[in-house]
Order: C-alpha cells, then structure tokens, then sequence
C-alpha cells in the first residue's frame, strides 16, 4: 500500500465491491474524484486497489465472492499488482490524520435496527445466544462494532437465499487471505450434518439464527428442551418463555409468560423491560408506559428503559413527561444517538425548533453515516417557518 499522505490516492484507480459502512457508492466516487484518483465499476490491469466494504460479507447471493473479488484474484493470479484493502483502509487513505485519530464508532441496537433494517428483538435474540456480543454496555446499553452485527445479518440472508454451507465457508476462507479477520467472530463457522453452525467464543455452537445447538443434537440424539410443567415453572422459566416466544413473533404469548414472571417473584427490571417493549409492539401503549417506568423505578439507570418510556409518553400525547425521559436518559449517556433523536422530533412537534435544532446537531455528531442522516440536515438547514 502506498504511503499515508495527503496524495496517497492522487492518481490511483480505485474500485469497490460490497456495501460500504461510511459512505454511500456515490459518496465514495465523489471523494475519490476529490483526492485526484479515478473509479472504475470493475477491476481491471490498471486498477490499483479494489476497496472492500464493511457492511456485512462481500459474497453475492449463492454464497461465492463478488465479482470483483474473482477479477482481483484472476488479476493477482496473472502478475497484476491490485491491492484489496478493507473500508478502513481505504479511509484512511482519503483522510489520514482523521482516521487515525478516530475511535472505532459504536452503535447501539436501535441504531443498528435502522441501518440494517432488522427488528431490534432479533438483534437482542443474537446477542441473548451469545451470535453476537457487545464491545461494552453501559447502564444497561449494548454497543456493539457494526461489521459484527452485519455479518451476522449477512450470514442470515445468505442463508436464506440459498446458498450452500460449504461455498459460504469457502468463500470467507478466501476472504481472509486478503483481510484477515475481515468475517469477525462470526467466521468461526462450522458444518454439522450439512448444517452451517458458528462457533462461540464460550466454545459453544450456535445456529445462524442463534438458537444454541446442544452436544446431544449434534450427535443424532434425543433431548429435551421443554420447560418445566406450569405448576413448576419458576421465574426465570417464564422469563425464558416469554423471551422465546418474543423470538419467533408470538407476542401475544410472550406477553402472557413475562406477566407470569412478574406474579412468581420479584420485579426484575429487564422483564419490565421486555414487556414493555411487547406491550407496544401490541398497540398496548398506556400498559407499554406503565412497564418502562416500573424498569426505571427498579433501575434509574436503565437508559434505555428512559428512552423507551420517551418513545410511549410522546406517542401517548404526554410531550413533556416525554422530554423529562429523554433528558434523564441523555444525563445517564450524553452520547446516546437514539435519545437526541427522538428528543429532537418531540421538540420540532412542540414547536420548539431551536432546541429540537440543539439536539438534531447532536445526534449527528454521534451518527453522521445513518440511515437518517440525511433527514437530519434537512432538519438543520430548513428555515424554521417551513417546519411549521
């Protein structure tokens, strides 16, 4: 790779396979124009770097690599000196000093529900079974690196699109010659019975929808997995029921067992928690309210419990109890993207721009790439009577 500099890419060609993390395509092809270096749509002899982004796997829908990926390889194979290099690094070529400076960003799982356009309760389902797990949680918030959520979105849908467990493989084996560690944790797959299975880093084996796999499974043989009889049943066996059937969309159900949790013991704020969040996805908002402040009085650091019970107030009409939720989650997490947000669309509904103004500011300073991003400068920079 060239030299980091203000003209490391003067006078490069650049391609792109897969979809970038940072940017948009045209965004991409805007900055490379910018730096004095051209784009080409596919690898070719005069090509020097062929970019790989970082939203999900570079593999097309059968499972294979992309094909600029095999016109790299081809190119590679007969002399052609093209580099691939990772989203990072070809950040880091466009503006060195800033991406070297730069933390990793993180993002929560609202965040990662909206660009990924995922329902938060099967991000949550990955993290419960151990798919994915968060760089660092803070009062109750996940954060987690993007690409290791976004590989295991990608693991799904390639999966779903029909692609063989052994052409997945062998196509991340490929990728990891050119950008080891590219696949995360999640490249930790395994076959089973022609059954593609990740490995987690407890040692244990998951399906890509993260449903654990037990040894007996894997050996042929019966096990049970039936909670205990009703009578029997425990707090934490409701919990788990009501976690299941949450999974797999039966929230009418889920609903019933995380009440039922409630009745066997004592209050547990992430049960609030998680029927709050089935409460509203039933329509049930004045109930969803009641159980996210039942999760804030048992823990007034559930930030997202604040968050959430903003969401219900302002849905509910109660604007200003929604604001005094949201201030108190942004106290707890002053960097929370998702409270600036909707802080700011409560605010702008009040009528009260130039503070919605303060928030939507922030909120892209947090998250600049998002799926809203745009939206939000539309926010910024149009006059306030058109708001109206």
């Amino acid at each position: 790779m060239r030299a980091a500099g203000d003209a490391a890419l003067r006078g490069a060609e650049v391609s792109i396979t897969g979809r970038l993390a940072s940017m948009t395509r045209p965004e991409a092809v805007g900055r490379i124009s910018g730096v004095g270096a051209r784009y080409v749509s596919m690898p070719r002899n005069s090509t020097d770097y062929l970019v790989v982004g970082r939203d999900g796997w570079p593999l097309a829908s059968d499972g294979r690599l992309t094909n600029s990926l095999r016109a790299a390889e081809r190119l590679q194979g007969s002399g052609v000196r093209i580099e691939v290099v990772a989203e990072e690094s070809f950040l880091e070529l466009l503006e060195p000093k800033r991406a070297s400076s730069a933390a990793p960003r993180l993002y929560t799982i609202g965040e990662l529900s909206r660009i990924l356009r995922v329902a938060q309760r099967e991000i949550r389902s990955w993290m419960r079974r151990g798919l994915i797990t968060p760089a660092r949680v803070e009062k109750r918030l996940a954060y987690f690196e993007f690409r290791e959520v976004a590989n295991a979105r990608s693991l799904q849908r390639l999966l779903a699109d029909g692609a063989t467990p052994a052409q997945i493989r062998h196509s991340l084996d490929r990728l990891e010659q050119w950008l080891p560690g590219t696949s995360g944790p999640i490249g930790q797959l395994v076959e089973s019975q022609g059954e593609l299975l990740v490995r987690l880093a407890c040692g244990g084996l998951a399906e890509p929808s993260g449903q654990l796999r037990l040894a007996f499974e894997l050996d042929g043989g019966d096990v049970d997995t039936a909670l205990p009889s009703i009578a029997q049943r425990s707090q934490q066996d409701w919990f788990v029921e009501g976690v299941r059937c949450e999974e797999r969309g039966d929230l009418e159900r889920a609903g019933d067992a995380y009440h039922e949790a409630l009745l066997v013991g004592p209050a547990r704020p992430e049960i609030c928690f998680n029927l709050g969040n089935v409460l509203h996805s039933l329509r049930r908002k004045g109930e969803a309210a009641q159980r996210f402040m039942q999760a804030v009085e048992l823990d007034p650091e559930y930030v997202e419990a604040w968050n959430n019970l903003g969401n219900t107030l302002a849905e509910l009409g109660r604007s200003e109890k929604a604001l005094l939720a949201y201030h108190r989650a942004l106290e707890l997490e002053p960097a929370y993207a998702d409270a600036h947000f909707n802080l700011a669309a409560t605010l702008e509904a009040m009528d009260r721009f130039e503070e919605a103004r303060e928030h939507w500011a922030a909120y892209l300073r947090q998250d600049p790439n998002s799926a809203d991003a745009d939206f939000v400068r539309e926010r910024l920079v149009q006059p306030v009577s058109e708001t109206k």
